[in-house]
């Protein structure tokens, strides 16, 4: 993604170890979403779902799901640098889904982990971090679990995240089997809700070639 506005760069590999550093201290509240699989999930899930959100919307809540408790910063610099790197992951990840949403990959299937229950616990972690995502807009979310098709693609979420007690009765292939799909799934779901704005989207490419 190549463009000038500062808001919409990518982060570096040093701003993530930055964000992470924060994540992860006991600088954050007890509830705080608490790593960058978490962050990265839930992200996600209020990008792709049904109801469209502003960063003041989600912003306070993956601090304290009450909005009382805020991280200790250590000034208002670092409040603001910090701020700014969650928005911009945000951003980011909005630009993969408007530019080209087949192409989307979680955050754990993009990082190289010591080992493999280091990487196991990102993918609950970033499980995890969707479903709260997903409780940002519960009743909107209730028409895709209606549909007994659609709630198919959801799931992996619970299971992986451990929300399920299913977890405990995996075989690691089928733990492996699942965390290979959850990537398809997001895009399943985006695809749920957004196929109808692509296909008004070209439409309106039509009318212009017209």
């Amino acid at each position: 993604m190549n463009t000038p506005d500062p808001m919409m760069q990518p982060l570096t590999l040093q701003e993530f170890t930055i964000l992470e550093e924060f994540l992860v201290s006991e600088r954050t509240p007890e509830e705080a979403l608490s790593s960058l699989e978490m962050l990265d999930g839930y992200m996600t899930a209020a990008i792709i779902g049904p109801q469209a959100f502003e960063p003041k919307d989600w912003y306070a809540l993956m601090w304290d799901k009450n909005k009382q408790l805020e991280p200790q910063f250590s000034s208002a610099d670092e409040a603001d640098m910090i701020s700014e790197l969650i928005v911009r992951h945000n951003n980011s990840i909005e630009a993969v889904f408007l530019e080209d949403p087949e192409s989307f990959v979680p955050l754990f299937d993009r990082v190289a982990y010591e080992n493999e229950e280091i990487h196991k616990l990102a993918v609950e972690e970033w499980c995890m971090g969707f479903l709260i995502g997903m409780e940002l807009a519960y009743e909107a979310w209730q028409p895709l679990f209606d549909n007994e098709d659609a709630a198919v693609m959801t799931m992996g979420f619970f299971m992986l995240s451990k929300v399920s007690d299913e977890f405990a009765h995996m075989t690691e292939r089928e733990i492996e089997e699942i965390t290979s799909t959850v990537g398809d799934a997001v895009i399943g779901i985006y695809l749920y809700w957004h196929s109808d704005d692509e296909m008004d989207e070209e439409d309106d490419d039509e009318l212009f070639r017209e």
